[in-house]
């Protein structure tokens, strides 16, 4: 009986392997020399781990190098934004400085101005007040306090009759014993009246100051009487009339 099968027998292939010697001497004659035995695909790892090793060391530099000059860079803007902001910042106090110099000047003026304008009130109050003496010149003068106060002045010719505050003519009235009347509201409650018979320099509406001429002291008027009210009530000129001398 024959066998189907045949087996034929190949001899098998092994992979040869090749190995490198590097040999160490040296010039010491009685020593000897070192072989170092190695295997070519060893050497190509190693050589290939080395290149990698040396990559990444030239990367590491690289990227160090890199991120100093990013820091050096954002660090220059730092300063530059910091000396920007010192410029702008002197700048602004300079301003400030000008700005709070202008704000003491007009304080200064404000105040300089109301205070002008409160003596300016004082003084055109001061001037409301019939204060002053009723003539230009000398007079002798009598009291009456019955009935209505007043005060009786006697003058001498060409001698004038002034108003004693500021205000306006309220009114030119006739009076049996002296002949005319002006009467001087002050706008202050304050109201005065000039008797006399000579002719009135004033007239109804008309705004008088302190020395205004109200009439002349002439032959026949050298009387003249003078009466002050206060809210409504006559009260003695004496009380607040500066008579010097």
């Amino acid at each position: 009986m024959s066998n189907p099968y045949v087996f034929t027998l190949k001899p098998s292939r092994h992979k040869r392997r090749t190995y490198r010697h590097l040999i160490l001497a040296s010039d010491d004659t009685e020593a000897k020399p070192k072989v170092i035995k190695y295997n070519i695909s060893t050497f190509i790892l190693i050589l290939a781990l080395l290149f990698i090793i040396l990559g990444g060391f030239v990367g590491l530099v690289v990227f160090e190098g890199q991120r100093d000059e990013i820091y050096e860079r954002r660090l220059a803007e730092k300063d530059q934004t910091i000396a920007e902001l010192t410029t702008e910042n002197t700048s602004l106090s300079s301003e400030v400085s000008s700005l709070t110099n202008k704000i003491e000047i007009l304080s200064n003026t404000v105040t300089t101005k109301t205070a002008n304008e409160a003596e300016l009130a004082e003084t055109l109050e001061a001037q409301s007040v019939p204060s002053e003496f009723p003539l230009t010149g000398s007079a002798s003068f009598k009291e009456n306090t019955e009935d209505v106060p007043e005060c009786v002045f006697t003058a001498s010719e060409g001698t004038t009759v002034v108003a004693t505050a500021a205000g306006t003519v309220e009114d030119i009235l006739e009076d049996e014993t002296y002949g005319n009347v002006v009467v001087i509201d002050h706008n202050n409650g304050y109201k005065t009246y000039y008797k006399n018979k000579g002719d009135s320099m004033v007239k109804k509406g008309d705004s008088v100051s302190p020395g205004t001429t109200l009439f002349i002291i002439g032959s026949g008027n050298e009387e003249m009487c003078y009466q002050i009210s206060e809210n409504g009530e006559f009260i003695n000129p004496l009380d607040i009339l500066q008579i010097n001398g």
